[in-house]
Protein backbone atom coordinates (compact mmCIF):
# COMPACT_ATOMS: atom_id res chain seq x y z
CA UNK A 1 0.00 0.00 0.00
CA UNK A 2 1.25 3.44 -0.93
CA UNK A 3 1.83 6.18 1.64
CA UNK A 4 -0.98 8.44 0.83
CA UNK A 5 -3.97 8.70 -1.53
CA UNK A 6 -6.00 11.65 -3.07
CA UNK A 7 -9.19 12.70 -3.90
CA UNK A 8 -9.73 14.57 -7.41
CA UNK A 9 -12.25 15.27 -9.57
CA UNK A 10 -11.38 14.96 -13.63
CA UNK A 11 -10.97 18.27 -14.56
CA UNK A 12 -7.33 18.20 -12.14
CA UNK A 13 -6.21 15.53 -13.80
CA UNK A 14 -3.14 17.45 -15.29
CA UNK A 15 -2.35 18.62 -11.78
CA UNK A 16 -1.24 15.31 -10.98
CA UNK A 17 2.06 15.85 -12.60
CA UNK A 18 3.10 17.92 -9.46
CA UNK A 19 2.63 14.82 -6.65
CA UNK A 20 5.90 14.19 -5.43
CA UNK A 21 7.44 11.27 -6.73
CA UNK A 22 6.30 7.25 -4.98
CA UNK A 23 4.27 9.05 -2.47
CA UNK A 24 0.83 8.30 -3.94
CA UNK A 25 -0.39 4.91 -5.33
CA UNK A 26 -4.05 5.43 -5.12
CA UNK A 27 -6.26 8.27 -7.07
CA UNK A 28 -10.04 8.49 -6.07
CA UNK A 29 -12.24 9.95 -8.69
CA UNK A 30 -15.28 12.08 -7.37
CA UNK A 31 -18.50 12.20 -9.64
CA UNK A 32 -20.31 15.05 -8.30
CA UNK A 33 -23.34 15.93 -9.36
CA UNK A 34 -23.80 17.02 -12.55
CA UNK A 35 -20.56 15.15 -14.40
CA UNK A 36 -21.20 11.90 -16.06
CA UNK A 37 -20.03 8.33 -16.19
CA UNK A 38 -18.70 8.74 -19.44
CA UNK A 39 -16.22 11.40 -17.80
CA UNK A 40 -15.67 9.30 -14.61
CA UNK A 41 -14.03 6.58 -16.81
CA UNK A 42 -12.09 8.02 -19.27
CA UNK A 43 -10.25 10.23 -16.16
CA UNK A 44 -9.84 6.28 -14.52
CA UNK A 45 -8.27 5.42 -17.72
CA UNK A 46 -6.11 8.45 -17.51
CA UNK A 47 -4.72 8.38 -14.59
CA UNK A 48 -3.66 4.45 -14.88
CA UNK A 49 -1.41 5.53 -18.02
CA UNK A 50 0.08 7.87 -15.59
CA UNK A 51 1.01 5.12 -13.11
CA UNK A 52 -1.75 5.63 -10.67
CA UNK A 53 -4.53 3.14 -9.39
CA UNK A 54 -7.89 4.88 -9.95
CA UNK A 55 -10.24 4.17 -7.56
CA UNK A 56 -13.55 5.96 -9.14
CA UNK A 57 -16.75 6.89 -7.11
CA UNK A 58 -19.76 5.30 -7.83
CA UNK A 59 -22.32 7.24 -6.73
CA UNK A 60 -25.92 5.69 -5.57
CA UNK A 61 -28.49 8.42 -5.52
CA UNK A 62 -26.39 9.59 -9.34
CA UNK A 63 -27.09 6.79 -11.22
CA UNK A 64 -30.46 6.74 -13.33
CA UNK A 65 -31.02 2.88 -14.36
CA UNK A 66 -29.18 -0.46 -13.47
CA UNK A 67 -28.52 -0.56 -16.99
CA UNK A 68 -26.65 2.82 -16.35
CA UNK A 69 -24.77 0.92 -13.65
CA UNK A 70 -24.06 -1.78 -15.75
CA UNK A 71 -22.17 -0.14 -18.15
CA UNK A 72 -20.64 2.16 -16.08
CA UNK A 73 -19.11 -0.92 -14.42
CA UNK A 74 -18.43 -2.21 -17.80
CA UNK A 75 -16.34 0.72 -19.02
CA UNK A 76 -14.43 0.99 -15.89
CA UNK A 77 -13.61 -2.48 -15.80
CA UNK A 78 -12.40 -2.54 -19.78
CA UNK A 79 -10.21 1.09 -19.04
CA UNK A 80 -8.80 -1.73 -16.55
CA UNK A 81 -9.83 -0.57 -13.22
CA UNK A 82 -9.56 -2.93 -10.38
CA UNK A 83 -10.91 -0.61 -7.32
CA UNK A 84 -13.96 1.26 -7.00
CA UNK A 85 -15.55 3.44 -4.21
CA UNK A 86 -19.62 2.57 -3.44
CA UNK A 87 -21.00 5.61 -2.00
CA UNK A 88 -24.63 7.07 -1.17
CA UNK A 89 -23.59 10.32 -3.40
CA UNK A 90 -25.30 13.91 -3.03
CA UNK A 91 -28.15 13.90 -0.84
CA UNK A 92 -30.08 16.42 -2.61
CA UNK A 93 -31.09 14.70 -5.83
CA UNK A 94 -31.70 11.27 -6.59
CA UNK A 95 -31.82 10.33 -10.30
CA UNK A 96 -32.54 6.99 -10.38
CA UNK A 97 -33.85 4.04 -8.30
CA UNK A 98 -30.73 3.64 -6.04
CA UNK A 99 -31.08 5.43 -2.42
CA UNK A 100 -28.54 4.16 -0.73
CA UNK A 101 -25.26 1.99 -1.51
CA UNK A 102 -26.88 -1.33 -0.22
CA UNK A 103 -29.29 -1.01 -3.27
CA UNK A 104 -26.64 -1.08 -5.61
CA UNK A 105 -25.26 -4.25 -4.12
CA UNK A 106 -28.46 -5.84 -4.14
CA UNK A 107 -28.69 -6.15 -7.83
CA UNK A 108 -25.57 -8.45 -8.16
CA UNK A 109 -23.97 -5.92 -11.14
CA UNK A 110 -21.09 -5.19 -8.81
CA UNK A 111 -20.48 -9.29 -8.76
CA UNK A 112 -20.90 -9.78 -12.03
CA UNK A 113 -17.41 -7.66 -13.18
CA UNK A 114 -15.09 -9.28 -10.44
CA UNK A 115 -13.56 -6.01 -8.75
CA UNK A 116 -10.62 -6.75 -7.20
CA UNK A 117 -11.57 -4.59 -4.06
CA UNK A 118 -14.83 -2.36 -3.41
CA UNK A 119 -14.23 0.70 -0.83
CA UNK A 120 -17.05 1.89 1.39
CA UNK A 121 -17.58 5.37 3.11
CA UNK A 122 -17.27 6.06 6.48
CA UNK A 123 -17.86 9.08 8.53
CA UNK A 124 -15.49 9.37 12.05
CA UNK A 125 -17.95 12.68 13.11
CA UNK A 126 -21.14 11.49 12.09
CA UNK A 127 -22.60 11.82 8.79
CA UNK A 128 -25.87 14.07 8.98
CA UNK A 129 -27.30 12.10 5.61
CA UNK A 130 -27.64 8.94 7.83
CA UNK A 131 -27.94 9.04 11.64
CA UNK A 132 -27.03 5.51 11.84
CA UNK A 133 -24.05 5.45 9.69
CA UNK A 134 -22.09 2.84 12.02
CA UNK A 135 -24.58 0.55 11.36
CA UNK A 136 -25.16 1.22 7.72
CA UNK A 137 -20.95 0.84 7.68
CA UNK A 138 -21.17 -2.54 9.40
CA UNK A 139 -24.27 -3.50 6.61
CA UNK A 140 -22.25 -2.46 3.78
CA UNK A 141 -19.32 -4.64 5.20
CA UNK A 142 -20.93 -7.47 6.23
CA UNK A 143 -22.55 -7.88 2.32
CA UNK A 144 -18.76 -7.26 0.96
CA UNK A 145 -17.45 -10.17 3.41
CA UNK A 146 -20.89 -12.56 2.61
CA UNK A 147 -20.16 -12.18 -0.86
CA UNK A 148 -16.31 -12.68 -0.61
CA UNK A 149 -15.32 -9.55 -2.05
CA UNK A 150 -12.07 -7.60 -0.69
CA UNK A 151 -12.81 -4.48 1.21
CA UNK A 152 -11.30 -0.80 2.48
CA UNK A 153 -13.19 1.56 4.25
CA UNK A 154 -12.39 5.63 3.28
CA UNK A 155 -13.57 8.38 5.32
CA UNK A 156 -14.85 11.70 4.65
CA UNK A 157 -12.47 14.04 5.90
CA UNK A 158 -11.80 14.87 9.91
CA UNK A 159 -11.49 18.09 12.25
CA UNK A 160 -11.64 16.19 15.31
CA UNK A 161 -9.25 13.83 16.53
CA UNK A 162 -10.11 12.37 19.67
CA UNK A 163 -13.52 11.36 17.87
CA UNK A 164 -11.39 9.88 14.85
CA UNK A 165 -9.48 7.85 17.07
CA UNK A 166 -12.58 6.37 18.79
CA UNK A 167 -13.77 5.32 15.41
CA UNK A 168 -11.05 3.86 14.27
CA UNK A 169 -10.93 1.71 17.05
CA UNK A 170 -14.40 0.81 17.66
CA UNK A 171 -14.50 0.13 14.05
CA UNK A 172 -11.61 -2.46 13.76
CA UNK A 173 -12.95 -4.12 16.90
CA UNK A 174 -15.88 -4.31 15.39
CA UNK A 175 -15.90 -5.54 11.94
CA UNK A 176 -13.11 -8.20 13.18
CA UNK A 177 -15.07 -9.67 16.18
CA UNK A 178 -18.30 -9.69 13.67
CA UNK A 179 -16.92 -10.68 10.35
CA UNK A 180 -13.57 -12.04 11.74
CA UNK A 181 -11.87 -9.60 8.91
CA UNK A 182 -8.91 -7.40 9.35
CA UNK A 183 -10.66 -4.36 7.62
CA UNK A 184 -8.05 -1.56 6.28
CA UNK A 185 -8.82 2.51 6.74
CA UNK A 186 -7.89 5.10 5.20
CA UNK A 187 -8.71 8.44 6.93
CA UNK A 188 -9.24 12.01 5.03
CA UNK A 189 -7.67 14.77 5.81
CA UNK A 190 -7.96 17.91 4.44
CA UNK A 191 -4.85 19.56 2.66
CA UNK A 192 -3.31 22.83 2.92
CA UNK A 193 -5.40 25.57 2.41
CA UNK A 194 -7.50 28.73 3.58
CA UNK A 195 -9.69 28.62 6.33
CA UNK A 196 -12.39 30.03 4.90
CA UNK A 197 -12.17 27.74 1.93
CA UNK A 198 -12.26 24.54 4.35
CA UNK A 199 -14.99 26.55 6.36
CA UNK A 200 -17.40 26.36 2.94
CA UNK A 201 -16.40 22.78 1.93
CA UNK A 202 -17.23 21.49 5.69
CA UNK A 203 -20.87 22.83 5.11
CA UNK A 204 -20.77 21.04 1.47
CA UNK A 205 -19.43 17.55 2.90
CA UNK A 206 -21.16 17.61 5.98
CA UNK A 207 -18.15 17.97 7.95
CA UNK A 208 -18.57 19.90 11.41
CA UNK A 209 -16.75 23.36 11.09
CA UNK A 210 -16.83 24.40 14.73
CA UNK A 211 -12.95 24.37 15.35
CA UNK A 212 -12.41 25.70 11.75
CA UNK A 213 -15.00 28.58 12.90
CA UNK A 214 -13.54 29.33 16.15
CA UNK A 215 -10.33 29.84 14.70
CA UNK A 216 -11.08 32.40 12.31
CA UNK A 217 -12.74 34.56 14.09
CA UNK A 218 -9.76 34.44 16.81
CA UNK A 219 -7.90 35.41 13.66
CA UNK A 220 -10.46 38.56 12.59
CA UNK A 221 -12.11 36.61 9.31
CA UNK A 222 -8.82 36.74 7.71
CA UNK A 223 -8.65 34.69 4.20
CA UNK A 224 -5.06 34.67 4.70
CA UNK A 225 -5.17 32.20 7.31
CA UNK A 226 -4.61 28.46 6.14
CA UNK A 227 -5.18 25.61 8.05
CA UNK A 228 -1.88 23.21 8.43
CA UNK A 229 -3.03 19.76 8.66
CA UNK A 230 -0.01 18.96 10.60
CA UNK A 231 -1.25 18.61 14.16
CA UNK A 232 -4.72 16.08 13.25
CA UNK A 233 -2.15 13.75 11.02
CA UNK A 234 0.37 14.20 14.81
CA UNK A 235 -2.80 12.91 16.32
CA UNK A 236 -4.58 10.65 14.75
CA UNK A 237 -3.89 6.86 15.84
CA UNK A 238 -3.61 3.21 14.51
CA UNK A 239 -4.92 4.18 10.89
CA UNK A 240 -3.95 2.31 7.61
CA UNK A 241 -3.39 5.23 5.04
CA UNK A 242 -3.79 9.06 4.93
CA UNK A 243 -6.29 10.14 2.41
CA UNK A 244 -5.63 13.65 1.49
CA UNK A 245 -8.72 15.51 0.21
CA UNK A 246 -6.78 18.73 -1.68
CA UNK A 247 -8.79 21.75 -1.49
CA UNK A 248 -5.90 24.16 -1.26
CA UNK A 249 -4.64 22.59 -4.55
CA UNK A 250 -2.69 19.80 -5.30
CA UNK A 251 0.70 21.77 -6.02
CA UNK A 252 0.18 23.16 -2.31
CA UNK A 253 -0.17 20.31 -0.93
CA UNK A 254 3.10 18.54 -2.96
CA UNK A 255 4.83 21.66 -1.47
CA UNK A 256 3.95 21.55 2.04
CA UNK A 257 4.93 17.40 1.91
CA UNK A 258 8.03 18.20 0.14
CA UNK A 259 8.78 20.65 3.19
CA UNK A 260 8.40 18.24 5.90
CA UNK A 261 10.61 15.85 4.20
CA UNK A 262 13.09 18.45 3.65
CA UNK A 263 13.18 19.43 7.34
CA UNK A 264 13.08 15.20 8.19
CA UNK A 265 9.48 15.52 10.09
CA UNK A 266 7.77 11.99 9.45
CA UNK A 267 4.25 12.41 7.99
Amino acid sequence: MSKFSLEIVPKQLERLTNLPENQFGDVYVAFIPGDNHENIARASESILDMGYNPIPHIPARSIISEKELDVFLANLKSAGVNEILAIGGSPKKQEGPFEKTMDIFHTGIIQKYGFREVNIAGHPEGNPDDLDTDNSVLEKASWLRKNNIKFSIVTQWTLDVPKTNDWIIKTKEIIKEKLDYNVTLKIGVAGPAKLTTLINYAKICGVSATTLIVKNKKFGLTKLIKHNPTEIIKGLKHFDQLHFFPFGGIKELTNWIEKREENNVRI
